[in-house]
């Protein structure tokens, strides 16, 4: 075996021992079209970024770390990515606040990885009940943030044990699809519907299939062949 077969035998077998929820599945561009923000926003939470103060040029450190020696993302790191959507985009809390509480939760409360908690299992108590005071809200603001949590986690299905199964992404405005899903078990954790990736839905439709043609060769429903067409881009 030569030396690029041996690396890439070595790299399958690496993937394959992995948990499924921490292989590498996702580009930044497909992650943050799945998570609806933008690419370079991800990037910074990914990959971190520099940033000019008075006393000269600082490093802000990622949040988000990719699994080992990979550049694409894990499934963990989407649902981590999705807290910091609801935190960052919706409710504007500083990255540096972030870093506090994130930190707190990893030192005094003894978390791994906070970012992947549900709002029972601890996130609550990391960015809303906050017992160190490192987060300022007013009750109203607390209150918002709790509403804004719990719109965006909805987007995760747990186990009974609370950890992440399931994604489901935003699609023509709606906060969370009830269609589309990314399940680390199927389909590589690309997004499909009832089993069916929705790239292969859209490249059909692109070719000339119709909506009804294509829902009865899958056995899906209509508005399941439109949601996965409109979710790839595609007027349905």
């Amino acid at each position: 075996m030569d030396k690029g077969k041996r690396k890439g035998a070595e790299l399958e077998s690496w993937v394959l021992s992995l948990d499924p929820r921490d292989r590498p599945f996702y580009t930044l561009r497909e992650a943050a079209r799945y998570l609806g923000i933008s690419v370079a926003t991800l990037r910074t939470w990914v990959r971190g970024r520099s940033y000019p103060t008075d006393q000269g040029t600082r490093w802000s450190p990622p949040l988000i770390i990719p699994p080992q020696e990979s550049p694409l993302l894990s499934f963990h790191n989407l649902v981590e990515a999705n807290v910091l959507a609801a935190l960052r985009e919706e409710h504007r809390i500083s990255m540096a606040k972030i870093r506090r509480m994130v930190k707190y939760a990893m030192e005094h409360l003894g978390v791994d990885r906070p970012l992947l908690l549900d709002l029972e299992a601890g996130l609550g108590d990391v960015f809303i009940k906050d017992p160190e005071g490192l987060l300022s809200l007013t009750r109203s603001g607390q209150l918002a943030l709790e509403k804004i949590l719990e719109r965006y986690l909805a987007r995760v299905d747990r186990d009974t044990r609370g950890r992440p199964l399931r994604f489901h992404p935003p699609v023509a405005g709606q906060i969370r699809s009830d269609r589309i899903v990314l399940d680390p078990e199927v389909a590589f954790g690309a997004p499909t519907v009832k089993g069916i990736k929705t790239h292969i839905i859209a490249l059909r439709y692109d070719a000339g299939e119709t909506p009804e043609s294509l829902a009865e060769d899958y056995g899906l429903s209509l508005d399941d062949v439109k949601e996965a067409v409109v979710f790839e881009g595609r007027a349905a």
